[in-house]
């Protein structure tokens, strides 16, 4: 997919693929953006995750700085969207929402008729931004994670 420029309340923003040489850019968004820490949270498994599909893992950048991510997964059924993550001195200026947008329309397009978001718990703030975007939280499924060290 070509990239796609959105203009903002304030400047251009511009979407796109991850590539290997962003790597170490989003690593230091999520730290900036305090996102939860996770084993895949190193360079290797970044890109190990860009060779199994780059398609779905978006990146905002503002004036070649990079201020949000989008990771999405398709599974042949249903599509997940996670690492949703803004620099936040550029959170309110809806692009959270048009990764979320963005990354929707390229499940849709692969054939997700069911797509979710993984929220952490505690992030009040995030769950509201999912209930907003029509997404609704179910209480009959529950995630069970596992982590092994690379």
């Amino acid at each position: 997919m070509r990239p796609e420029e959105w203009t903002g309340r304030r400047r251009p923003i511009l979407l796109r693929q991850c590539r290997a040489t962003d790597v170490k850019h989003v690593l230091a968004l999520w730290r900036r953006a305090d996102t939860e820490p996770s084993v895949t949270d190193h360079p290797d498994a970044v890109r190990r995750r860009l060779r199994r599909d780059r398609r779905l893992f978006v990146l905002a950048w503002d004036r070649g700085r990079l201020v949000g991510t989008l990771i999405g997964g398709w599974d042949g059924w249903r599509g997940h969207m996670y690492r949703l993550a803004v620099d936040p001195a550029c959170r309110r200026r809806g692009i959270a929402r048009r990764l979320v947008r963005d990354v929707e329309t390229r499940l849709r397009r692969l054939g997700a008729v069911r797509i979710d978001g993984i929220v952490v718990r505690r992030r009040h703030a995030a769950r509201a931004f999912w209930r907003a975007l029509g997404y609704r939280h179910h209480p009959q499924v529950g995630r069970y994670v596992k982590d092994f060290r690379p």
